[in-house]
């Protein structure tokens, strides 16, 4: 079967996690990618995780520091369609590989740059690696509390760099896109600062109307991170397991209680509004919940929720390499087998998303560093590549024209639909009459997150009249998402085989829990399933952190446990989940544009989070261990964690040999060079806490921003932590507003506010943002724009049909 990027092919300067990964993908899909390594190979090419995001590449070896190596890198990119490096600004220009020189005489040449901090500011030249940009950005106070009364908290999981591949991803597609319409490439460009954003869907919008509106909007934000969410629970079973029940919706929340044999607590006052209970209510049922988990082991649990008779939503904790025997992973094919020459049998990542006519998967196993330097340079010629592309007009933005139907709810899909919206994509967001889950909590602020720059409309498609003007839709529409279970579509009108039939150009997505198919589909999955199965939550919480069942734990360690677990499954499954179906909504668009032909596009929470945790979810024989933070949620080890200073925190990054010679000159401890106990790296892994003791001393005597600015100085990355929070970070911090990363817009409801800027921006065309809509906000207009008069718009209105609400 052909696939999306079949006579594609990618030039990668990327090295590590972000960039490789997304190259990965689109190898994974056709194109023919030439990974370009220095002499010695890529940095990060021993990280364990580089056999499987380095997978179905060619690598060349050419010395860019010689004339002739930034000749052939010249020549090669003459015959590429894309170029992808992430070297800190200013690299590209002295090596000549930068996009002003390469697309000289190549305007179809796309060019995509990813960089850690952004391309102007004072943190540019900051090395971009994944634990900096979360310690500055003010992600790790998104853990605050975990297992700590205070301060910021180590991200286990690498979302910056899963985000910055799928933003390489949705750039190099988008672009691509336009150029195949046009005929005219461009650069893209984006950073992990930018795409980190997607992992705050609250904070940054409630701190504000906090601040606005203090009467409407009295909560302090950092509270609520803290709040154990009623119908989310970590409970340990009686064979000392531990389990997550995760029910938000009220119907699940209810058939939970009934499944735990709990149907009497609503005969209690406090209880009988559940799953609405106050906080130190919700505490006490917590308790209640968490004794009657301990009646049966986990086997016999599962055994009950897995039934179709239960609808319950529930996982075991999982490692990575529990999480990939899942039964509905292996189903799924999330997992495959991959034939290394050194390793023999790998087991490694699927596609990203399935797709029905163009499918992807691995080309091969990774290769040697310069493996393939004779074959690729026996093909520089001189000839530049040339390509039949159409010459239609260049669109204001890159996906202008794209009509997207949202009929997904609560977090995945929406966030998924929005980001194509910042693309250009018009996505008409269609929630029932009641409106979407999401606008009944936290204030209803989180849509201008998860919805922003959608228009709503409110349709009843119970009614043969909602029904039509769906299927009027449907008709002159690209791309339609949904997030039902399987059955649902078809009872609801949508299903595949349905739509084909109205149009079958139309690009079908399947935003999915478990799957469409496969044993666990029929079951119900919020965020904190897959936080569970895919090993994430576990290395978040920390080494040796759960207490040995053996020991009998009290009832008040376990509630504590309950909650540690709770706020390591810390909730951005959901959006590791959109990252991925966003990349698979372009994938299914392009493939059109390439093939002509439309198909199934199918994503899941499962499959997002695996990918979220590649660094890990692989398995083959002798394959280290995951490197899982400390106890106390400092970080990795001593070269590589949080440490308290003396007004606040810092967190050092030294992954390498010569970074660690730096940092004891500077620091004015060489004597650490010749101490035996640090003289190697293997040497240092065995002596950490002896070495996290030894530059504990050392950093509690200066200022955090003393050490940034000393060390940063000599290319040493070390970070003053951003101890307040994300809002504060991108709300304060001059950087972000010399970047530009952040944008004014307004609500009806809410007036003026910022909010997170486009995270790609292009040289040719523009992204967009906008607002969340409010239930139903564009209904009228829509209708309108269909050929309803305003008369029929309200009688349908007064009968039900559609709604919308007035401000």
């Amino acid at each position: 079967m052909p696939r999306v990027f079949d006579g594609i092919t990618i030039l990668d300067f990327t090295w590590g996690m972000p960039g490789c990964l997304a190259t990965m993908v689109l190898s994974d899909f056709g194109a023919e990618v030439i990974k370009v390594e220095p002499p010695g190979g890529d940095p990060f090419g021993n990280s364990p995780g580089a056999i499987q995001w380095n997978r179905g590449k060619k690598s060349i070896v050419l010395d860019m520091k010689s004339a002739i190596g930034r000749e052939n890198a010249q020549h090669l990119a003459r015959q590429a369609d894309v170029v992808v490096e992430s070297f800190r600004p200013g690299v590209t220009q002295r090596l000549g590989i930068d996009y002003e020189t390469l697309s000289a005489g190549r305007p179809d040449l796309v060019y995509c740059s990813l960089t850690g901090f952004g391309t102007r500011g004072p943190y540019a030249h900051f090395k971009g690696y994944e634990g900096i940009v979360a310690a500055k950005s003010g992600r790790m106070m998104m853990f605050a509390g975990q297992n700590r009364p205070d301060g910021p908290n180590y991200v286990a999981v690498p979302n910056a760099s899963y985000s910055a591949a799928g933003a390489l991803l949705r750039g190099v597609i988008a672009a691509l896109y336009v150029r195949d319409r046009t005929g005219q490439g461009q650069k893209v460009e984006t950073s992990l600062l930018q795409t980190i954003t997607s992992y705050d869907l609250r904070d940054w919008i409630v701190w504000q109307m906090t601040a606005k509106d203090p009467q409407t909007y009295f909560e302090d934000p950092s509270l609520l991170r803290n709040r154990t969410t009623t119908g989310y629970l970590a409970a340990q079973t009686g064979d000392g397991q531990w389990i997550q029940l995760a029910n938000l919706v009220e119907r699940l929340f209810h058939m939970m209680l009934h499944s735990l044999d709990m149907d009497h607590v609503y005969e209690e006052p406090r209880f009988q509004k559940l799953p609405a209970v106050l906080d130190d209510d919700r505490n006490a049922l917590h308790r209640i919940m968490l004794e009657r988990v301990r009646g049966k082991n986990v086997d016999e649990w599962m055994e009950m929720f897995i039934s179709p008779a239960f609808n319950v939503g529930a996982e075991p904790y999982m490692t990575s390499r529990e999480g990939m025997d899942h039964p509905q992973v292996v189903h799924n094919g999330h997992i495959v087998d991959v034939e290394d020459p050194r390793l023999g049998r790998t087991r490694q990542l699927g596609p990203i998303v399935t797709l029905s006519e163009t499918p992807g998967g691995p080309q091969g196993p990774a290769p040697d560093p310069g493996q393939h330097t004779e074959e690729i340079l026996n093909r520089l010629n001189g000839r530049t590549r040339t390509a039949a592309h159409s010459s239609l007009p260049l669109p204001g933005y890159p996906l202008e024209g794209v009509t997207v139907l949202d009929l997904s709810t609560i977090i995945n899909g929406p966030l998924a639909c929005s980001l194509l919206a910042e693309l250009g994509a018009r996505v008409i967001r269609i929630e029932s009459p009641d409106g979407d889950w999401v606008r009944n909590a936290w204030y209803g602020l989180t849509v201008h997150r998860t919805m922003a720059g959608s228009e709503g409309l409110c349709l009843n498609l119970k009614s043969p009249e909602g029904q039509d003007i769906l299927k009027r839709l449907v008709a002159n529409a690209d791309i339609l998402v949904h997030n039902m279970r399987p059955g649902a579509p078809e009872r609801t009108g949508i299903g595949y085989e349905q739509l084909r039939q109205l149009n079958p150009n139309l690009v079908y997505v399947y935003a999915a829990g478990y799957g469409s198919t496969g044993p666990y589909a029929h079951r119900p999955s919020m965020h904190p399933i897959p936080g569970a199965v895919c090993g994430g939550a576990l290395a978040q919480l920390g080494r040796d952190t759960l207490v040995p069942p053996e020991r009998n734990p009290t009832t008040d360690e376990i509630i504590e446990l309950s909650r540690k677990l709770g706020r390591a499954n810390d909730g951005t499954a959901d959006q590791n989940s959109s990252i991925a179906i966003s990349v698979g909504m372009l994938l299914g668009l392009y493939a059109r544009e390439r093939t002509g032909k439309a198909q199934q596009v199918e994503g899941t929470l499962l499959g997002g989070n695996a990918y979220a945790n590649v660094e890990d979810f692989f398995w083959h024989e002798g394959k280290p261990p995951r490197l899982i933070p400390d106890a106390q949620g400092y970080g990795l080890h001593a070269l590589y964690r949080l440490y308290p200073v003396r007004n606040g925190w810092v967190f050092l990054a030294c992954p390498f040999e010569e970074e660690w010679r730096a940092l004891c000159t500077t620091i004015g401890r060489p004597d650490l060079l010749k101490d035996l106990r640090f003289a190697t790296a293997q040497s240092r892994e065995e002596h950490d806490d002896a070495l996290a003791d030894e530059l504990g001393r050392v950093l509690a005597t200066r200022d955090a921003l003393e050490w940034e600015r000393l060390l940063t100085a000599a290319d040493v990355a070390c970070v003053k932590v951003e101890d307040r929070g994300m809002y504060q970070f991108y709300n304060d911090d001059p950087h972000v507003q010399e970047n530009g990363f952040t944008t004014e817009v307004e609500s009806r409801r809410l007036g003026r506010f910022w909010r997170h800027s486009p995270i790609l921006r292009f040289s040719h065309t523009q992204g967009r943002v906008g607002p969340g809509p409010l239930k139903g906000e564009h209904t009228q207009a829509i209708l309108r724009e269909m050929g309803y008069s305003q008369k029929v718009i309200h009688d349908m209105k007064e009968r039900g049909v559609v709604e919308w609400e007035e401000v």
